[in-house]
């Protein structure tokens, strides 16, 4: 019984001593609980339906630099994607399917849905920068009616730098610019005015059909905006013989936004959507005048005659755009929305000179 009491003694004395020695390890520190990871911010992304031939100028510098600057503006959170050109949908019928959702963007221009609008014409009618339009609201009166009569949202657009130019295979008389028994493609109600007041006859056809129209002779040059780069690439100047050096107005390649998809944006998303548009804008600039002048040269040094007009002649030809677009919102637009628009106009041009 003594024996069996002091085994147990020794045991428990053994087990305190390990106890008391411990191990060689330190105590473990607690591991802190981490973070729960911030998710990444959702990307946005927007179908885009283009009026403009993959690979041109106007795709390239156009529909390329806007999706590039929306993303920089953005920080990569909206992301537009060319889903079509007008080989998907032709560029007169593409209005309708990005305003009902098929698409949430759209690259076109004022021209290519005249039985809704041809207000944003007027931005092409005048010249003047892309910052007086802007500060005279001539941006923001187009962007307000578009959302409140065609149900579309208007991000802005790009501008070639140029406006429409008159391509022609028979010559004109550069005292007065004069159209006169000359069948022409001309885009739209105003264009078609315009070159029908010149005394020519308007022909309404895509861009993608002219080349086909030259060669078969059913039309004899046209008046077409986006800068002589695109009479190169088409290869329209293998007909023209003759380019008018000056152009009518101003250009702008517009983009148009679903309204549901814009107002499911973020006002700090919306913004930089905006900011992507003016951002693109600046980077265009430039390029869009250096394609244009090596244009001019390639068709001169291809055998094609520079006309230029008199000042005075230039002057008139500019004023009969500028009038046709005016007598056309006149008859065909709100008197509201013509009055406001015929404000931002007479802005611009005090601003300019």
């Amino acid at each position: 019984m003594l024996r069996r009491f002091q085994l147990l003694i020794g045991a428990v004395l053994f087990i305190a001593l390990l106890a008391a020695c411990g191990s060689d390890d330190p105590t473990p520190t607690p591991v802190p609980a981490q973070p729960t990871p911030t998710p990444e911010p959702e990307v946005i992304e927007l179908r885009m339906i283009s009026s403009w031939a993959d690979g041109i100028s106007l795709e390239e510098f156009g529909d390329r630099n806007v999706i590039g600057a929306i993303e920089d503006a953005t920080g990569g959170r909206v992301r537009v994607v060319r889903s079509g050109g007008p080989e998907s949908v032709p560029s007169f019928q593409q209005l309708v399917p990005m305003r009902d959702g098929l698409f949430e963007v759209n690259s076109t221009t004022c021209a290519y849905h005249p039985d809704f609008t041809s207000l944003a014409c007027g931005w092409n009618a005048i010249k003047g920068s892309l910052d007086s339009k802007v500060a005279c609201g001539m941006w923001d009166l187009i962007d307000e009616f578009y959302q409140n009569e065609v149900g579309v949202k208007y991000l802005g657009g790009v501008s070639p730098r140029v406006g429409s130019r008159t391509y022609l295979t028979k010559p004109i008389d550069p005292t007065t610019g004069r159209l006169d028994g000359i069948k022409l493609r001309a885009s739209g109600p105003t264009a078609t005015a315009f070159v029908e007041e010149l005394g020519g006859t308007a022909v309404a056809m895509p861009i993608g059909e002219l080349y086909e129209a030259l060669d078969r002779g059913l039309v004899e040059g046209g008046t077409i905006g986006g800068g002589a780069q695109l009479a190169v690439q088409f290869g329209w100047h293998e007909h023209f013989k003759y380019v008018v050096e000056q152009s009518v107005g101003s250009g702008q390649l517009m983009f148009l936004m679903n309204l549901d998809a814009w107002n499911s944006l973020e006002p700090d998303l919306q913004q930089a959507v905006i900011d992507g548009m003016v951002l693109a804008n600046h980077r265009a600039a430039s390029e869009f005048f250096r394609l244009d002048q090596e244009a001019l040269q390639v068709m001169a040094d291809s055998g094609v005659e520079i006309v230029t007009l008199t000042p005075e002649a230039a002057q008139r030809v500019d004023d009969v755009n500028a009038n046709a677009q005016w007598a056309y919102m006149a008859e065909n637009e709100p008197a509201e929305y013509v009055e406001r628009f015929l404000d931002t106009v007479a802005c611009v041009k005090n601003s300019t000179g």
